[in-house]
C-alpha cells in the first residue's frame, strides 16, 4: 500500500512505516535527484498499467538499474500486468536489457485462475530465507498445473501476439485521426491506452452494450488488455466496436 502511486488507495491507510518518493514516468532527472538522499530500493512497473499505460523508456530503466547497483539498493520490477508475454517478451524489463533483483508477476500466469509468483536473484533471496514467508492458499495444484501449461505454450504465442498487436495499434491510430476526443495512443505489445480529453466512463458503458469489455483508468484513459490468443478478425471487431462507441457518445454531446 505504501508504494502505490494512487493517492485515493494509499491515503486511507496512512501512516506507513517507511518514506516513499513518487516521480513521474520517464523523468530521469527526478529519479536521479530522489536517489541522492539515499534509498533502499526503486520499485517500478516497466509499463504502468493502472497508471494509464505508460511504457518506461529503456534509458530510464537502465538508469534505475545503474543507480541501484551503485549504492547496493534493490531494483524491483512489478510485472503483474506487463509481464509474461504481454509486451512481446517474457518480461517487459528485457526490452531494456537489464535484470532486476526482484520481479513480481501474476495475471497471465494462471490463465484466469488466481496465482502469482515473486522471483529473486540469489543475492536478494538470501534476505528472505526459505519458508519465512508463505501463503495459505498459495501453490494450489490446479492453479500450478495451469501455470505450467501456460509457460509451456508462451513462446509459441509471442510472435503472433506482436503481429496482432501491430494490427490493433494501427486501428487505434486510425481512430485517433477520426475522433478528436482521443488525444494520444500509447502501447507496448498487447497493452493499449487511449488518452481522452474527457472522462472515459461513457465509452466503457457504450462498448459494453456492444459486447466489448474494456475499462477506464485515471478517469481519462481507455485501457485495452486483449487476450493473448485474440485473432486478427477479433482485433478488427475490437476497433470497430470502439469506433461505434465513440460515434455514439459524440452524438450524445
Amino acid at each position: 500500500m505504501a508504494i502505490t502511486g494512487q493517492s485515493c488507495l494509499r491515503t486511507p491507510f496512512e501512516p506507513f512505516g517507511g518514506t516513499v518518493t513518487f516521480i513521474e514516468p520517464n523523468d530521469s532527472q527526478a529519479l536521479t535527484l530522489a536517489a541522492e538522499d539515499g534509498f533502499c530500493a526503486i520499485v517500478l512497473e516497466p509499463v504502468l498499467g493502472e497508471g494509464g499505460i505508460y511504457p518506461l523508456s529503456s534509458a530510464f530503466l537502465r538508469l534505475a538499474r545503474a543507480l541501484t547497483t551503485a549504492c547496493g539498493a534493490l531494483l524491483i520490477a512489478d510485472e503483474t500486468q506487463c509481464g509474461l508475454g504481454r509486451t512481446g517478451k517474457h518480461f517487459a524489463f528485457q526490452w531494456a536489457g537489464i535484470q532486476p533483483d526482484i520481479v513480481t508477476t501474476a495475471k497471465p500466469l494462471g490463465a484466469g485462475l488466481p496465482i502469482g509468483a515473486t522471483m529473486f536473484t540469489e543475492a536478494a533471496a538470501e534476505c528472505l530465507p526459505v519458508h519465512s514467508h508463505g501463503s495459505t492458499f498459495g501453490g494450489g495444484p490446479l492453479a500450478c498445473r495451469v501455470a505450467l501449461e501456460f509457460l509451456a505454450i508462451l513462446d509459441d504465442l509471442l510472435l503472433q501476439m506482436l503481429i496482432t498487436a501491430g494490427r490493433i495499434r494501427a486501428g487505434l491510430d486510425a481512430l485517433r485521426q477520426k475522433h478528436p476526443v482521443i488525444t494520444e495512443v500509447r502501447s507496448s505489445g498487447m497493452m493499449f491506452g487511449l488518452q481522452l480529453a474527457r472522462p472515459g466512463h461513457p465509452i466503457v458503458l457504450e462498448a459494453l452494450r456492444r459486447g466489448l469489455l474494456i475499462n477506464c483508468t485515471q478517469n481519462t484513459v481507455i485501457r485495452l488488455l486483449p487476450p493473448f490468443i485474440i485473432s486478427s478478425a477479433e482485433a478488427d471487431t475490437l476497433t470497430q466496436i470502439l469506433d461505434q462507441s465513440f460515434e455514439a457518445c459524440a452524438l450524445l454531446d
